[in-house]
C-alpha cells in the first residue's frame, strides 16, 4: 500500500492508502470515516465505550463500542478487503483508492479537503462504507442546517412592554414552520427509499452572547432548524419559503414592542443525491452481494447526508453507500456491530472491487 497521512487542521489528518494494480484502468474509491459522535453520559454504557470488548449475544458475537457500528466496523471491513485482494495476487486493473476522513459527524471538512486537495480527480466510483444492514442505497437525502436570529431590546422581565421580546417572534415562526413542513410533505410525498422530508428545529438559545436570566426579556435569540430533503425538493427554493415567513411575520408585527425582527444564515447544504442502478459501481456491488449473500439485495436509502454526497455532487462521482451493521445503532448508547456481518461486508467490497475493476 502507498500511505498517505494528510493533515485537515492541526491534529485531525485523513488516511488515505493506494492499491494499485499491473495494468491501467479505473480508480474504485472506498471512503469511510473515522470519526465518530459523543459518548454522551458514560454512566448509561453497559460496556465500556472504547473497550471494544467482544460479547455473544443470541449465538453470535458483537462488538461493543463507540463507532464500531458508525463505522469503524466498516473501514476496516474495506481495509481488509483491499488487504485481502493485495494477498491473494489475484490481478486487477486500475487503482483501489482507501480513504478513511476526519470530521464526516461534523461539518466534513475531511472530505471537502480530500475533493480540494485534488485526491478524488481521478476516481470513477466510490463505495461509502457505513451501516446500512448491508442494502444498497442509491438515494442520500439532502441536508440543509438553518439558523435564524431574532432580534429584540433587552428589558426588565417585570415590565414586558419596555422591552421586545424576540422569543415571541422565535415562538410565532415555529408555528409557520410547521406549516411549511406540512406543505412539503404534501409537494411531494413520501419517497419510496427515503421517507418524509423534514424540519425540525433543534437548538434554542437566548440570548445569543452573555448570561441567561430568568427575569431580563433577551436582546435576541435563535433557532437552527435541521432541515432532510429528498428528490424534486429545492434548498434555494425552501430558504426562500423561510424568508418569506419572515417578511409576513414582520409585516404583521410592525408595532414598537411586538415588532418581529429576524435574519438567516444558512450554516451548511447538502443536496439530495441519487444514482443509477444501471451505474458500473452499482452493479458491481449488486452483483458481489449476490454471490456472497446467495439472495438478491434490498435497494434503500441513505436517511441522513453521508461524505459521498460532496463526492457526487463536487465532483460527479457516482456513489453507492452500503455496510454491515443496524441502521439503528449509530449514535446509541452501547453502540454494537456483529463480526459475521463485517466479514460478510468485506466480502463483497473485495468482490464488487474485483467485479468493477476488471469488467
Amino acid at each position: 500500500f502507498e500511505v498517505h497521512v494528510d493533515e485537515v487542521i492541526p491534529g485531525r489528518s485523513n488516511v488515505i492508502a493506494f492499491l494499485r494494480g499491473k495494468e491501467p484502468g479505473k480508480t474504485l474509491l472506498f471512503e469511510g470515516h473515522q470519526d465518530v459522535v459523543s459518548i454522551g453520559d458514560p454512566g448509561k454504557w453497559k460496556y465500556d465505550p472504547f473497550g471494544g470488548e467482544i460479547v455473544e449475544v443470541d449465538g453470535k458475537k458483537r462488538m461493543y463500542g463507540r463507532g464500531t457500528n458508525d463505522t469503524k466496523g466498516n473501514t476496516a471491513a474495506a481495509f481488509f478487503a483491499a488487504k485481502a485482494i493485495k494477498d491473494s495476487g489475484i490481478p486487477f486493473k486500475g487503482n483501489i483508492l482507501l480513504c478513511f476522513p476526519v470530521d464526516e459527524e461534523g461539518s466534513m471538512i475531511g472530505i471537502k479537503d480530500f475533493i480540494e486537495k485534488g485526491w478524488a480527480d481521478n476516481v470513477d466510483g466510490a463505495i461509502i462504507c457505513e451501516p446500512e444492514e448491508k442494502n444498497l442505497c442509491v438515494f442520500q437525502k439532502g441536508a440543509m442546517r438553518i439558523k435564524v436570529i431574532f432580534q429584540g431590546a433587552q428589558g426588565h422581565g417585570c415590565m414586558p412592554l419596555a422591552g421586545v421580546n424576540p422569543n415571541w417572534s422565535l415562538a410565532r415562526f415555529i408555528s409557520e414552520i410547521k406549516y411549511l413542513e406540512n406543505f412539503e410533505k404534501d409537494r411531494v410525498m413520501r419517497h419510496d427509499y427515503l421517507g418524509w422530508p423534514s424540519i425540525t428545529p433543534t437548538m434554542i438559545k437566548a440570548p445569543l452572547e452573555g448570561v441567561a436570566q430568568i427575569n431580563v426579556i433577551p436582546d435576541d435569540c435563535y433557532v437552527t432548524l435541521d432541515i432532510r430533503t429528498v428528490p424534486n425538493q429545492d434548498h434555494q427554493a425552501i430558504v426562500r419559503q423561510i424568508q418569506g415567513i419572515i417578511d409576513r411575520l414582520s409585516r404583521q408585527y410592525p408595532n414598537e414592542y411586538d415588532r418581529f425582527a429576524a435574519s438567516i444564515e444558512v450554516i451548511d447544504d447538502r443536496p439530495w443525491t441519487e444514482v443509477s442502478k444501471e451505474e458500473p459501481v452499482v452493479r458491481s456491488v449488486d452483483r458481489a452481494f449476490r454471490e456472497v449473500m446467495g439472495v438478491e439485495p434490498k435497494y434503500n436509502g441513505v436517511p441522513g447526508a453521508t461524505d459521498g454526497t460532496f463526492l457526487q455532487v463536487r465532483k460527479g462521482i457516482p456513489v453507492i453507500v452500503t455496510g454491515a451493521g443496524d441502521r439503528e445503532v449509530p449514535h446509541h448508547v452501547d453502540e454494537w456491530v456483529e463480526l459475521d456481518d463485517l466479514i460478510e461486508a468485506g466480502k463483497i467490497y473485495a468482490l464488487a472491487a474485483l467485479y468493477y475493476l476488471n469488467e
